[in-house]
């Protein structure tokens, strides 16, 4: 079900969307690394992939997030700037998700896996990491809001996803459980059940907390402020079917008539959103679930449609448009 969700979304350009497909076949592999573990020795269920299979799936989604960090700064090389520590946090969740995948299938190697003394210490490490990236995961799909942006496909995410990493509490055959009740004696991991079973549980909540609009717009927000703003031009002539007042609202409620960053970075406490996670909302969120009445309009795609340098767009549309001779207004300072 997850897989068939891009064929619900609005199709962007070609590269665009490949590059995004990309990154959602990595993190399902994610997925179902850690739904269908290897070597879980007297497991109930038993392995549902060889380990030959497991170390592919892990390559394939390696080589998949490459895809899509490339992908996208070649579609758009305005998309860098989501490589920086001004990114919101969910990007950088993304990024910390790409490097801990790196650490994950790099230490599968056999010339790796020597370091370890044991191998039950190596498996509770690899897991660890696997469990600490599926989370990572889910937080930066299910905030970019690509594929998962509506309530319906980002519950049934982040089950998928709390039900991947719960697969790896596997019970002990009972002739291999042996007595008492304790977590390391019914669990595959031995003495390492009980870490690995509150690893589990904290990322279980942590993908939860997905869910609430509340946690999604805190991690919209960027770790680091920029010095100074991308540039960014808004067209406005084409957004006249819009309400002035949906953006515009310090006109009504007197709430200040500078521009929305003087506020929006002022990190005042009644403001629900700061400047990263409103202003992406705006276009987002219109643009990906329009209303019924917005027929004529096209996905969010790339970064450069809006930050470029002021009236390059509309430039660039009334070139396009048979009223190439009509004076367009810049207001994209506002």
């Amino acid at each position: 079900m997850l897989a068939g969700a891009p064929a619900l979304a609005r199709l962007a350009g070609p590269g665009w969307e490949l590059s995004q497909l990309s990154g959602l076949a990595s993190g399902l592999a994610c997925i179902v690394l850690c739904g269908c573990p290897v070597r879980s020795r007297d497991a109930i269920p038993p392995s549902l992939l060889s380990l030959h299979h497991h170390q592919l799936i892990g390559w394939a989604a390696l080589i998949g997030a490459v895809f899509h960090i490339g992908g996208l700064l070649l579609a758009d090389p305005t998309v860098v700037e989501y490589l920086k520590p001004t990114a919101p946090l969910y990007q950088l969740a993304g990024i910390a998700a790409t490097a801990l995948l790196l650490v994950v299938v790099l230490s599968s190697l056999v010339s790796v896996r020597r370091w370890w003394p044991s191998h039950r210490g190596f498996q509770a490490t690899h897991v660890t990491l696997g469990i600490v990236l599926v989370a990572l995961i889910a937080a930066h799909v299910a905030v970019t809001d690509r594929y998962v942006g509506r309530a319906a496909p980002r519950a049934l995410f982040v089950l998928v996803s709390i039900g991947a990493i719960a697969m790896l509490l596997r019970a002990r055959a009972p002739n291999a459980a042996g007595r008492g009740s304790s977590v390391r004696r019914q669990l595959v991991f031995g003495r390492h059940s009980s870490w690995v079973a509150g690893v589990v549980t904290v990322a279980a909540v942590a993908i939860a907390g997905l869910a609430a609009g509340g946690v999604r717009a805190m991690l919209r927000e960027a770790a680091l402020n920029r010095t100074a703003p991308l540039p960014l031009d808004f067209p406005h002539d084409r957004h006249t079917g819009v309400n002035c007042l949906l953006c515009h609202h310090n006109y009504v409620d007197k709430s200040g008539f500078d521009s929305c960053i003087t506020c929006h970075r002022a990190h005042r406490p009644d403001l629900k959103e700061g400047v990263e996670s409103r202003f992406h909302s705006f276009c987002f969120d219109c643009h990906r679930h329009p209303d019924a009445k917005f027929a004529r309009h096209g996905p969010a795609s790339g970064c450069v449609a809006c930050h470029q340098a002021p009236g390059t767009s509309a430039r660039a549309h009334a070139a396009r448009s048979p009223l190439s001779g009509t004076s367009l207004r810049d207001d994209s300072t506002e």
